[in-house]
């Protein structure tokens, strides 16, 4: 679901996540970001790429779901690789891929 970058209101959000046909759209854009990532991630063990998860989040307050794609406990050090440190080059692979599939680059130098 692309954005004019409007928010939408609260309510509005929390009527969307309860409609099945949105909450499934939203999770197969979430796998999708997880397998573009998972394609893009530097391979020296392969245990980045078999770290990224999708994660269902549920937010009572606001009643609204939302779907999550990052890395798991074992991937703790995925940031790292996203942008680089103490001299090693940024591999950039969960951003590239969450743009592929629709969302705003983040502000400040994202891929």
């Amino acid at each position: 679901m692309k954005s004019d970058g409007r928010r939408l209101r609260p309510q509005v959000l929390a009527a969307l996540s309860q409609v099945p046909e949105v909450t499934r759209q939203v999770r197969e854009v979430a796998n999708a970001i997880r397998r573009d990532a998972q394609q893009l991630a530097v391979k020296n063990t392969g245990a980045l790429a078999r770290n990224i998860q999708v994660e269902r989040v549920y937010d009572p307050e606001a009643r609204t779901v939302a779907y999550l794609v990052g890395w798991g406990p074992r991937a703790w050090y995925g940031w790292l690789v996203e942008a680089g440190a103490d001299g090693t080059p940024p591999r950039p692979h969960l951003v590239p891929a969450a743009v592929k599939n629709g969302a705003t680059a983040p502000r400040g130098g994202g891929s």
